[in-house]
């Protein structure tokens, strides 16, 4: 899982998108650590795409302010890694424009006599993928150099579709251009070292994985909170909503990885059947849970933003409480709550164990002391387990202790350091190992478990809550916060 460290294949990558967030704030960054690191191919070329009007010279200006911190310890790396882009201007919808990009690609593999791989980076709203599809199809990018030579793959960026519908259309549209086994859908949440620990933290460890199962689990709670609002994209926002922009991705991720099953190996493919297997359970929603078991919500500002419409009913957050229909999970409630403009960006998953049945406990102390289980993902990359242990002092009673496992710190003790998710992103579709990507089966299961929901809420006004809350108050969210103590 995650083993490629470095390929050799020579290769061109079309970087769709050049300009915008997310190549400013993540790509060219993890490019160039991993240039620095020495991971990339040594034969490689980025073909920089984007409607802004410059020059190869001009973009590398651009790519240098946006290297990250690791350029002031690496300043003899910035030329050689700025020398790899070309730039080639132009729209989405312009199919002269991808004629340019294949003419920049043939100028290469002529420049070192060789046949490259070609990886297609769609750093770009999902709203463009139908025409770029129709594009690299008219310009034929979507085949090799040369037969038998060289791999073409793809990479788009989450939400992939607005619904199961839509979803189904552009998986139609893009598997007539490649095979599965060419297509990364990109969720780099997967690609987080914390949630990749949490399948060797299961099953290496027979304390936990033989207790894994709704004998001993009482519930589980995921949560992905945001410190931050919707900002400056109120446009792209209002139209999508925190279900679709998290919850049909990042968290139903989230909650596979936990509930998954053994899988037979550590196989991308058998990795992602576990996965899918897990959201294919989901137990389907119905209009009761509306405002029982799914809760909407919308921070009192959001109507503000720009480019948001006034009377808009778009979520920015959402609590779900939902199960896993398979003998291991039956019975066991799973939470998901997600928010903007919360207190504090964080992300986890709390499993919470029964007490056990027998207690040696204090006089007149009530039995109530589960064990938790504890995945924090950001902001740092933490395990930990909390157990209850006889209190100092004459009296005999119980206190809890947790024992922390903390990821960031036995990394630099010997002597790795982990990798931003980016960075796995990429360097993984270059070596072709699918593992932290998206299957077509994962991503109909999430759609057809979220589009329900979509349905089911679609005309229900969100609850409001106060920008820089805990989000709106509601039975559930109560239901959480007894079950699940300081989470």
């Amino acid at each position: 899982m995650g083993t490629c460290t470095q390929s050799t294949l020579p290769t061109q990558i079309v970087l769709l998108g050049a300009t915008g967030d997310l190549a400013k704030k993540k790509l060219i960054r993890s490019l160039f650590d991993l240039h620095v690191r020495g991971t990339l191919p040594r034969h490689l070329h980025i073909v920089a795409f984007s409607r802004n009007e410059l020059t190869s010279e001009s973009y590398r200006s651009f790519a240098r302010e946006h290297l990250g911190p690791s350029a002031q310890h690496h300043q003899d790396s910035v030329e050689p890694f700025l020398a790899l882009f070309e730039y080639v201007s132009g729209t989405f919808d312009d199919a002269a424009a991808f004629v340019r990009i294949k003419d920049h690609l043939n100028a290469y593999d002529e420049t070192i006599g060789m046949c490259t791989s070609k990886l297609f980076y769609l750093a770009v709203p999902p709203s463009f993928y139908d025409v770029i599809f129709e594009r690299i199809a008219h310009a034929k990018l979507d085949l090799p150099c040369a037969e038998g030579e060289g791999w073409v793959r793809i990479l788009v960026e989450k939400p992939f579709g607005s619904d199961l519908d839509h979803a189904h259309r552009l998986e139609d549209k893009l598997s007539v251009l490649f095979k599965e086994e060419q297509i990364y859908r990109i969720d780099h949440y997967l690609a987080k070292d914390a949630l990749q620990n949490i399948l060797s933290f299961r099953y290496s460890n027979v304390l936990f994985e033989d207790r894994f199962n709704s004998d001993h689990v009482e519930a589980v709670y995921l949560r992905v909170f945001e410190s931050f609002d919707v900002s400056t994209r109120g446009a792209f926002f209002d139209g999508v909503g925190a279900l679709r922009d998290v919850g049909q991705n990042h968290m139903l991720q989230m909650l596979a990885l936990i509930a998954m099953e053994h899988p037979e190996t550590l196989s991308p493919n058998d990795l992602r059947t576990a996965r899918a297997k897990v959201l294919k359970a989901l137990e389907p929603p119905t209009q009761g849970d509306i405002g029982t078991q799914i809760i909407k919500g919308q921070y009192d500002t959001y109507r503000e933003t720009e480019h948001v419409d006034p009377t808009s009913k778009t979520e920015t957050y959402f609590m779900l409480k939902t199960a896993v229909d398979t003998p291991r999970w039956r019975g066991v409630p799973f939470y998901l709550e997600h928010g903007k403009a919360m207190p504090e960006s964080s992300s986890e998953i709390v499993v919470r164990f029964r007490s056990a049945k027998h207690c040696v406990c204090g006089e007149r102390e009530p039995h109530d002391h589960p064990n938790f289980l504890r995945f924090t993902i950001s902001p740092e990359q933490t395990i930990s387990v909390r157990f209850w242990v006889r209190a100092p002092g004459t009296a005999y009673t119980l206190e809890s202790n947790d024992l922390v496992f903390d990821r960031a710190h036995t990394s630099t003790q010997n002597g790795v350091s982990i990798s931003d998710a980016y960075e796995e992103v990429l360097l993984n579709a270059i070596c072709g190992d699918q593992t932290l990507f998206v299957s077509s089966a994962e991503q109909a299961a999430a759609w057809t478990h979220i589009t329900r929901i979509l349905e089911l809420w679609q005309d229900t006004t969100p609850l409001t809550y106060t920008h820089g809350s805990d989000g709106p108050s509601s039975a559930l969210q109560q239901e959480v916060q007894a079950l699940f103590p300081n989470a």
